[in-house]
């Protein structure tokens, strides 16, 4: 259910649509303003102004658009264009008329925040996603490599296998034995490569990390081979 902050210029013993809400299972809260400056309003799905006169719902309308992010709402005893213009001018969401049923303002208000909530859940999906940046990403037309999604790095053949082999497994050794067959698998005299193996990490190392001596990416397993790193 929705939690709803309101504000209403009388009071009023008797307010159909804020009963109806109410029935329906949402939370109101009046909101005071002068004890309040909108404070506690990240709670709040959205605000509901009930107008009465034009300068009081404007003066509220600007002065909580300067504290909250929810949308605000009016419902207006005027019912004019002219000024529903205003206020929509002003940041109001949406402008209906008192006269409006109360069940058909529930259900557009339902409507509304759940678009609203569906919308919110998007852009903050799609804002976490495109900003992580990939630590490592492999360019093999260019045999290079692409580092924090900005600078990019060219490679030899064999640097380019040897990282590709370390990449294809995040997190795991790649032994001397699986690094010699992926980089010289053509070759039959198979002769201890792992000088040149350590050749091939030392000069990727160079050109990829930013310190050798404490490797963000490449790291050695004492005895075993090498990792990959990329958290």
């Amino acid at each position: 259910m929705y939690t709803v902050g309101y504000l209403i210029e009388k009071k009023q013993e008797v307010n159909v649509h804020l009963n109806f809400l109410t029935d329906k299972g949402w939370t109101l809260t009046e909101i005071k303003m002068k004890e309040q400056e909108v404070a506690d309003q990240e709670n709040l799905d959205a605000i509901i102004i009930f107008e009465e006169t034009m300068s009081e719902a404007c003066f509220w309308l600007m002065k909580l658009k300067k504290h909250v992010n929810v949308p605000i709402y009016l419902l207006s005893v005027i019912d004019e264009s002219r000024s529903n213009i205003v206020y929509l001018q002003l940041g109001a969401e949406a402008c209906f008329s008192m006269k409006m049923e109360s069940e058909e303002l529930y259900y557009t208000l339902a409507n509304l925040f759940s678009h609203h909530s569906d919308k919110s859940s998007h852009l903050s999906a799609k804002t976490s996603t495109s900003s992580k940046q990939k630590a490592i990403e492999l360019m093999p037309r260019n045999l290079s490599v692409l580092i924090d999604g900005k600078k990019e790095v060219s490679l030899t053949k064999k640097e380019y296998n040897a990282l590709e082999l370390l990449f294809n497994s995040p997190g795991q050794t790649i032994s001397y034995r699986e690094l010699k067959e992926e980089l010289w698998n053509s070759e039959m005299n198979v002769e201890d490569k792992n000088y040149r193996i350590a050749n091939i990490m030392f000069n990727l190392r160079n050109k990829i990390e930013t310190n050798t001596a404490n490797p963000r990416f490449i790291k050695t397993v004492r005895s075993r081979g090498y990792m990959l790193d990329i958290k």
